[in-house]
């Protein structure tokens, strides 16, 4: 029988939560002392967007008079990599509105049009290339902003930038036309992005919106320019941006979204190789999305029986020789849209876990300093960590339905701060798991935040989860989160400070370590030259942490020091060179670890990257010191402006006294043929090799696993809703039992989905 306990929390763990409680309350006070709500005192430029009767032509082409009434913003100052000057070459942008889209004019002057880097991509993936774009904090609250990115040739970017948390997630995906043209003098780029794709507070009078013009210009260094100055003494972004008026009276019209999906397949599978095929018939299924902006500032989410499958493969990771969970990113249209109202600074929300939903519902907005978001969902397949202190793992509970809710709340304070609360549940029968958090991001000055969270979980588990995992029926526990950042032009420095009970759990987050203290401070100095030394950016930071768990046991103390730096060749270097103390399975062991790694692009159509970690590391099987070579090559190579192949290769030796232990290899191999900005044509193919000495073991290993997967797609995609996907793909294993790789899985799949706005 496995042993349980009550929840009433012992005298220790009530304890050790008082005192995070009384430090997360003395850190606020006195964050909330030094908080300056007008920290910020920049000079704004305000432009006015007129509005149109006439809208123009998304052509990439200026037809006649149609942008002569637009505004136009200037986006000429260098900011990097020389500090605010004026820019060698010019670009500009036209603005009008004609109260249901926001219309732009790119205009980029090139002196050498045909060093012009602009290839045709999948949307998302043109970063490298040329690109213009415009950035819209619609609430002028310098929290959030749209982000929307074009290349000369038409492909889109959109993202939606979080200036509390410091992220950009281009996951988002707006529907919104864009036209690129390469000139003789450059290139053009026209752009319509309808309203009703952005939020924003709604009034009877003018909008005022923080925006931004920026343009990239890779060359051999690679130039970013803006319509206003950076100023590197202050650490926020959208606090910097100039001002837009306009957009007055706006008409409500019907801010609706409706999305079916129809989806068809035929899976084939064996248990082993040479068995005899089982299933193949074809599935036909069909599903619904709605996305209805009850206001401009707050909307709702809706699907049923949606397809959540997984079409394009995940990047391929090593793992072995690994205790600890892989990490793999969202990718699903209803758990990506209004995504970053649910996000905190640890990451508690992480919906990939939602594997198998029948309904979903999900309310996000914004109304003056209050954002909301509330989710609900059920899930045919719960999974979810295990974490320990130095390992975890996922259980899965096929066929086990749950429930999900998660509700989030986040005020604004002062100049560029908030408070906020989050709660997560997931139940089901004799499951269930409950967080409830409690978060700060506080700037006291221009260059400092602090970013306080605490947290509480309370967990019942059913009894496989008990008997398969050694896990608890009843647990709860604290997780505290503090960290204070410093940047200005030359220094940046943190402090922080993790402090994790063993029974929390965060079922619908990525928490993947608990039963830890962990103490880390880091100070950098940053050196910068304006184009005419080798380097134009180099960064030099020492590192240090200690982590224990929470009986007091030391499992890491650490020493690192870094080096960043931006050269030639638009050429990006790091260092990573250190060592640490650290416990395994009752001893402790010294490991050493260098790392470099540097990509660089020596013309146009090539990219290379390489990075090679040499260490002395725990062989986590075995229990003793090895040493690891891991060298990790890189190409991106492209024929013309349709063709690209993209091919990364992962090698590494493990050896331990007596020879070698390991010899790894991960292949991931992605060649694409784009037709357009709006259709590709792309086979992957993903292969792992490992291959062990069986006589350096401790306990019977294979001595070959190999895995090879391979994904043929054809894509096609009016919009970001209105999407077309052909596919096959295969998997297969070997091993010793094995002399070859032989199939386990096949699947043929469609999946047709159209974005209907009413």
């Amino acid at each position: 029988m496995v042993q349980t306990h009550s929840r009433h929390s012992s005298p220790t763990k009530n304890h050790a939560t008082q005192l995070r409680i009384s430090a997360l309350l003395s850190i606020t006070v006195l964050a909330v002392f030094f908080a300056n709500c007008n920290s910020f005192g920049q000079s704004v430029v305000t432009f006015n967007i007129p509005r149109v009767n006439d809208a123009p032509v998304i052509n990439g082409e200026i037809d006649g008079d149609e942008w002569v009434d637009a505004t136009r913003i200037d986006s000429n100052i260098e900011i990097d990599p020389r500090d605010s000057v004026e820019a060698d070459v010019k670009s500009h942008a036209l603005l009008m509105e004609d109260g249901e889209k926001l219309y732009v004019l790119f205009v980029a002057e090139d002196p050498d049009p045909e060093n012009i880097r602009a290839f045709y991509r999948d949307r998302d993936n043109a970063f490298q290339d040329d690109w213009m774009s415009i950035v819209l904090d619609t609430f002028n609250d310098e929290r959030r902003a749209y982000e929307f990115f074009v290349n000369p040739l038409g492909v889109q970017i959109d993202a939606i930038y979080d200036d509390v948390n410091q992220r950009e997630d281009s996951s988002w995906n707006g529907i919104w036309e864009s036209e690129g043209t390469i000139t003789d003098s450059g290139y053009l780029i026209e752009v319509a992005i309808p309203l009703r794709q952005l939020r924003f507070s709604p009034n009877n009078g003018k909008q005022t919106w923080g925006i931004d013009i920026a343009r990239s210009y890779p060359r051999n260094r690679g130039v970013r320019m803006r319509s206003q100055p950076r100023d590197r003494n202050i650490s926020c972004y959208l606090c910097q941006l100039s001002k837009i008026e306009g957009f007055a009276d706006l008409e409500p019209g019907r801010n609706l979204e409706i999305i079916p999906t129809f989806t068809s397949s035929s899976v084939e599978t064996r248990d082993i190789p040479k068995a005899d095929w089982l299933g193949g018939d074809i599935d036909y299924d069909g599903g619904l999305d709605v996305r209805w902006g009850i206001s401009q500032d707050t909307y709702l989410n809706a699907t049923i029986n949606p397809d959540f499958s997984q079409v394009e493969a995940d990047s391929a990771q090593l793992d072995i020789n690994n205790t600890f969970s892989l990490f793999f990113p969202e990718r699903r249209t209803f758990f990506l849209d209004g995504a970053d109202y649910f996000d905190t600074d640890r990451n508690l929300v992480h919906t990939r876990n939602i594997a198998d939903p029948e309904y979903g519902a999900k309310l996000t907005g914004k109304t003056g300093n209050h954002t909301y978001g509330l989710l609900t969902a059920n899930d045919e397949t719960t999974s979810f960590i295990i974490p320990q202190s130095l390992r975890s793992r996922v259980a899965s509970l096929d066929g086990f339905e749950s429930d999900v809710a998660i509700g989030r709340y986040r005020y604004d304070i002062f100049g560029n701060s908030t408070v906020g609360a989050l709660v997560t549940d997931r139940s089901g029968d004799g499951y269930r798991n409950t967080v409830v958090s409690l978060d700060t991001v506080l700037k006291p000055t221009d260059q400092d935040t602090i970013s306080i969270q605490a947290m509480h979980s309370s967990s019942d588990y059913p009894v496989q989860i008990q008997n398969q995992y050694g896990q608890e029926n009843s647990i709860d526990d604290d997780n505290l989160y503090v960290q204070y950042n410093h940047n200005d032009r030359r220094w940046d420095w943190r402090v922080g400070y993790w402090d994790i009970g063993s029974d929390f759990r965060a079922d619908l987050g990525f928490v993947n370590r608990v039963d830890i203290k962990h103490f880390v401070a880091t100070v950098g100095h940053t050196w910068r030259s304006d184009g005419d030394s080798f380097f134009t950016r180099f960064r030099f930071a020492a590192d240090y942490d200690r982590t224990e768990d929470q009986s007091g046991l030391k499992l890491e103390e650490e020493v690192e020091f870094f080096i960043n730096a931006e050269g030639p060749m638009q050429s990006f270097w790091n260092g990573l060179f250190g060592g640490s103390e650290t416990y395994w399975n009752g001893q402790y062991f010294d490991e050493q670890f260098n790392q470099m790694s540097v990509t660089f692009s020596p013309t146009t159509n090539l990219r290379i990257s390489n990075r090679l970690r040499i260490e002395d590391i725990v062989d986590f099987t075995n229990t003793r010191l090895g040493r690891s070579k891991r060298w990790t090559p890189g190409i991106n190579y492209r024929w013309g402006r349709h063709l690209e192949l993209d091919l990364d290769h992962t090698i590494q030796h493990f050896d331990v006294d007596g020879g070698r232990l390991f010899t790894a290899n991960l292949t991931d191999l992605r060649t694409t043929y784009q037709f357009s900005v709006r259709s590709f044509l792309r086979f992957t193919l993903q292969h792992q090799n490992n291959e062990r000495n069986q006589d350096l073991y401790q306990f019977p290993v294979q001595k070959r696993n190999k895995e090879l997967t391979t994904q043929l797609l054809y894509s096609y995609k009016l919009n970001a809703a209105t999407r077309f996907f052909l596919g096959y793909s295969d998997a297969g294993f070997q091993n010793d039992s094995y002399d070859s790789i032989a199939q386990t899985n096949r699947t043929f799949f469609l999946k047709l989905s159209y974005g209907w706005q009413p």
